[in-house]
């Protein structure tokens, strides 16, 4: 009998498990809050929300939701600065250095989120300077973990390999990236791209300061090996000249060969060149010819241009595709010729524009990319599923895009590049957004490498008085 029992209430367990999850995902409202980050900006009224749906009383679990929202919201508008900053400090592990820090920041935080909750911002604002001061405390300290001391170490094992001795240049490079990264770690933690940029230059000098002193000190030890590092220097200059199909001199220094070297790829790009010089005169020629029909001319000489432009572009792309796994990256080519690198595996923390640290890897690639096509301005674009409202999707995308810009602007800081940013929140899906996997496509980041716009003919424009 007890068993027959046990099993009734089994069943009737599981009949009302499966009320819940039906109710759960029948609840846009809790999705919505979700969205908003109301686990995290609204945990009181959103755990009213889930309780109340769990118990099937939609009503009541509507009203929650909708007060879970309005305080995120709240929070999202009031206090930006301070969620960003607290996103920072959670993704820069700052709980693995200092959690004693991180929980008086985390117990600061939660203290502005309740008085949110109580409908009392005057008291909430007062409360966030606290957990600002705190925040920013935690963030400096795991972004000196995170950036600086990376730097500190190669540079110590570079110093015990010899690189001051052997390689000075690049040693002091390193030192002097060390300083820098430190001072703009104090004063601005939340320049995340210029520091990440900042930092991995510096490992590199030091690793590079590293490696020279080691061949040195092989070189030293062992004379004879003089002659072999030669050979493999010799060796790779003939692999270089023979992809070039260029016949080096035997006889002639490693400068002169250098110089060969430089001269045909110089002579290669001047090639180049000539044949796209020529291929826009037949542009021009063909417009001249076409002077009777002006929007004929146009559109031909456009469409001509475009290709001239399209096969470049592909061609470009086939190099790229060796660089990118097509689950992380995407490439595609528009038939306005633009070429849109699609991020697909930057996973921003849900409601942030935070970059995860594992990211800034990807966005070197993407850099590379954009190193290819030195013509071309570029575009970041921030795209969002339709979970939330309007208004906080669209702020959110514009925030993404603008965090990825600044990244970009740090690492092309000597190029002089033209890179803009936009956000498109949910108006541009490219998949079904009423499906978790369709909503986890239309969350991304697309840098958009803009086509050259062909140049007017110098007549252009022109009108005869009659």
């Amino acid at each position: 009998m007890h068993k027959i029992i046990t099993g009734g209430l089994l069943i009737a367990a599981m009949a009302l498990t499966s009320i819940s999850v039906q109710a759960g995902e029948s609840a846009p409202l809790l999705g919505e809050a979700e969205a908003v980050r109301a686990q995290e900006l609204s945990p009181l009224a959103y755990k009213a929300a889930k309780d109340a749906y769990t118990q099937n009383n939609t009503a009541e679990a509507d009203k929650y939701a909708q007060q879970a929202i309005t305080n995120s919201l709240t929070m999202s508008k009031n206090f930006p600065k301070l969620i960003e900053s607290r996103d920072r400090m959670r993704a820069s592990g700052t709980a693995n250095v200092r959690r004693d820090l991180t929980e008086r920041a985390e117990e600061a935080f939660a203290r502005v989120v309740a008085e949110v909750e109580s409908g009392d911002i005057r008291r909430a604002r007062k409360e966030s300077e606290q957990a600002k001061l705190l925040t920013y405390q935690a963030e400096v300290v795991a972004a000196r973990e995170q950036l600086t001391r990376p730097i500190a170490r190669a540079i110590a094992e570079a110093r015990k390999e010899g690189g001051k001795t052997y390689a000075p240049a690049s040693f002091a490079k390193a030192s002097d990236g060390l300083k820098k990264v430190d001072r703009l770690v104090s004063s601005n933690p939340a320049a995340r791209g210029q520091l990440y940029n900042e930092s991995r230059n510096s490992i590199e000098s030091a690793r590079t300061s590293q490696q020279i002193a080691g061949l040195g000190k092989q070189l030293k030890k062992k004379p004879a090996n003089v002659e072999a590092w030669v050979n493999s220097r010799n060796s790779d200059m003939e692999t270089i000249a023979l992809a070039l199909k260029l016949n080096l001199d035997n006889t002639a220094s490693p400068g002169e060969r250098v110089k060969l070297i430089t001269e045909a790829i110089g002579q290669m790009r001047s090639n180049y060149d000539l044949q796209l010089a020529d291929a826009r005169q037949q542009i021009d020629t063909l417009q001249g010819n076409l002077s009777e029909l002006d929007d004929t001319r146009s559109s031909l000489g456009q469409a001509r241009y475009k290709l001239q432009i399209k096969r470049e572009a592909e061609a470009k792309i086939a190099q790229l595709a060796k660089l990118f796994d097509p689950s992380q990256v995407e490439l595609f080519l528009t038939t306005d010729a633009d070429v849109i690198i699609r991020m697909k595996s930057i996973h921003f923390p849900s409601g942030s524009a935070i970059i995860p640290s594992e990211s800034y890897d990807l966005l070197e690639l993407a850099s590379k990319a954009i190193d290819l096509f030195g013509d071309r301005a570029v575009r970041v674009e921030g795209h969002t599923d339709s979970m939330g409202n309007d208004e906080y999707n669209q702020n959110l995308s514009e925030r993404r895009a603008t965090t990825v810009k600044e990244y970009l602007d740090a690492r092309f800081s000597n190029n002089k590049r033209t890179i803009t940013s936009i956000g498109f929140g949910e108006n541009k899906p490219i998949a079904n957004n009423e499906k978790a996997e369709g909503r986890s496509k239309n969350r991304r980041i697309d840098i958009v490498l803009l086509a050259p716009v062909m140049e007017a003919p110098a007549d252009a424009g022109q009108q005869t008085d009659m």
